[in-house]
């Protein structure tokens, strides 16, 4: 059969569901709703062996962000059309290709699998010029060509990387009418507690735009109070965030599993639901290190490494996130809403709620493609200065007392200015709060906004339970089983206690904290004594037990009595 009688078969077959027109055949196949055939010599006759026992294509290239290729074949079944997208490596190694798509109904046996390998290299080699490359994302949100994915097919097709991905995937899709959704996140006016998740998951498409890093939102408190409602509602911008669907995940994680959850966004937020069923303490602290890196660990032997993502976490749960850590720079990266989302005026409260979780559990994924568009439209005609330009001005604006509320500020700031953006352009029903509603629940200071305090209450604790292990003039000499924790003494005719360093290292270890990175916090707050004749100057010599020791000599006031205090 030569080329001409082959081109003439095919268009005689050709069904445009699987090739645009022009496509031809390689030399020496043919192709019909029976299969594919390659014609060949076998002695003196020609017989034509079958590829594949149904019509199968090479229908598009879809080529990813880092240059990556994955293929889309198509097939027919039963009259009607398959299609599945494979790596390249897949389709170029046919056993390896019948295995991958064995079940999905790939008209091909094993047997066949090297005819097939070299009919759909032959097959995407002639057609390169009629065979459409089309761009592949990986994740869903911001693209390498500045468009914005939200779901799939919107605009571009979404190949994630892990199967344990998928779920989530396909909880982010349109559901009911915007409408519908407006009129259920309606009752959020009256609670911005709640509407804070509600502008977190607005923040996150911003981020790339003004330049800041990915942060989480904690809600938490007493059960029973709307948080993960609250969450809910805030999710239904995006994502179907009911029971029923994956677009909330959960704190049962682990490390990796939580960092290919993150994987799937680069400007949409990810919810991770309740704090009680967290299974390791140590896993929620080294996540909230790596969620303003916007990237995973790395990892060697063939572990996902370095996964990207840039994203707003909302947690949810009566437990604080930051009570699974004890660094203070913990803090600096998660904004706590510790109100009740929708408030304690009972029944009112409870109704409020309820109409929320059932309104978005109806409609949803609608509101954030139109919130996109909108800022699409800005960026296009060139208001990304403005933006930027509103972020900085709202991150001044957030910067209160503390010097930790002065390193949230540009989070804060990020769901201030997601909450005027997304009323001024039509898409939350209400205007955003007011100035003294964002100081209320972000201004005020938290116990666990001070790590070195809470370090120097384990230090207290600790004196007070081994008084007996500190030595004074007026000690025996013998030293107690365990050894001198450190000597009393006095400054400034006041008593105060010095503690050995490796002691004290030893005891702070036990209770999660770093040793160096409390001693910052402590010299800044003056619970150190210094002297500028030694180095360092916290660390000073004294005598104890008749031998000159270096020490951590504690200001009084760190163990000042009620009395002394005047209370």
């Amino acid at each position: 059969m030569n080329n001409e009688t082959t081109d003439q078969a095919t268009e005689e077959w050709a069904d445009r569901r699987l090739v645009p027109e022009g496509v031809r055949m390689p030399a020496g196949y043919s192709i019909s709703y029976s299969g594919v055939w390659l014609e060949k010599q076998v002695g003196k006759e020609v017989v034509d062996l079958r590829v594949a026992w149904a019509p199968l294509v090479v229908s598009s290239v879809y080529v990813d962000p880092i240059g990556d290729q994955a293929v889309e074949l198509a097939w027919v079944d039963r009259g009607r059309v398959v299609t599945r997208i494979v790596p390249r490596n897949v389709v170029r190694r046919g056993r390896v290709l019948v295995a991958t798509l064995g079940d999905a109904g790939l008209p091909v046996i094993e047997g066949d699998a090297r005819l097939v390998e070299r009919y759909l290299a032959a097959f995407e080699s002639i057609n390169q010029g009629k065979i459409p490359r089309v761009h592949l994302a990986r994740q869903l949100g911001w693209q390498a060509d500045g468009t914005f994915v939200t779901a799939q097919d919107t605009p571009h097709k979404v190949e994630v990387k892990f199967d344990e991905q998928k779920p989530a995937l396909a909880a982010h899709q349109p559901a009911g009418t915007f409408a519908g959704w407006q009129a259920a996140i309606k009752r959020m006016e009256s609670y911005p507690a709640a509407q804070m998740a509600l502008y977190a998951c607005l923040a996150a498409p911003l981020l790339q735009i003004v330049g800041v890093n990915s942060f989480a939102v904690d809600i938490c408190g007493r059960s029973t109070r709307g948080k993960t409602t609250a969450a809910a509602g805030g999710m239904s911008v995006w994502a179907d965030p009911s029971e029923k669907a994956d677009g909330l995940y959960s704190w049962r994680t682990t490390m990796l599993a939580a960092e290919k959850r993150l994987n799937l966004v680069n400007g949409l937020p990810v919810v991770f639901d309740e704090t009680k069923l967290v299974q390791n303490p140590e896993m929620v602290h080294g996540l909230l290190y790596a969620i303003p890196k916007n990237h995973g660990a790395a990892r060697g032997g063939g572990w996902p490494s370095g996964l990207p993502w840039r994203t707003v976490v909302v947690s949810t749960g009566e437990q604080s996130v930051l009570t699974f850590t004890t660094d203070q720079g913990a803090g600096a990266r998660v904004l706590s809403v510790k109100e009740a989302p929708f408030g304690t005026d009972g029944p009112e409260s409870a109704a409020a709620a309820i109409e929320v979780r059932d309104g978005t559990a109806e409609n949803f994924g609608t509101a954030g493609p139109r919130y996109v568009e909108k800022l699409l439209d800005v960026l296009a005609d060139g208001g990304k200065r403005a933006i930027v330009a509103r972020h900085k001005q709202l991150t001044a604006d957030h910067r209160y007392e503390s010097d930790m509320s002065a390193r949230r500020a540009p989070f804060v700031a990020c769901l201030a200015l997601a909450a005027e953006l997304s009323h001024q352009w039509g898409i939350v029903p209400f205007p955003a709060p007011e100035m003294d509603v964002w100081r209320r629940l972000f201004a005020t200071a938290d116990q666990t906004d001070n790590r070195g305090e809470m370090a120097l209450d384990i230090v207290r604790e600790y004196i007070a339970s081994h008084r007996r292990e500190m030595w004074s003039p007026y000690t025996e000499n013998d030293p107690p089983f365990g050894g001198w924790i450190g000597r009393e003494i006095n400054v400034d005719e006041r008593p105060t206690m010095a503690l050995l360093p490796e002691r004290m290292k030893e005891v702070l270890k036990k209770a999660g904290y770093e040793l160096d990175s409390v001693i910052p916090s402590w010299r800044e707050s003056g619970a150190l004594i210094e002297s500028p004749s030694y180095r360092p100057p916290y660390l000073l010599g004294r005598k104890l037990n008749g031998s000159k020791v270096r020490m951590y000599v504690f200001n009084p006031d760190v163990f000042a009595t009620d009395a002394e205090d005047g209370e």
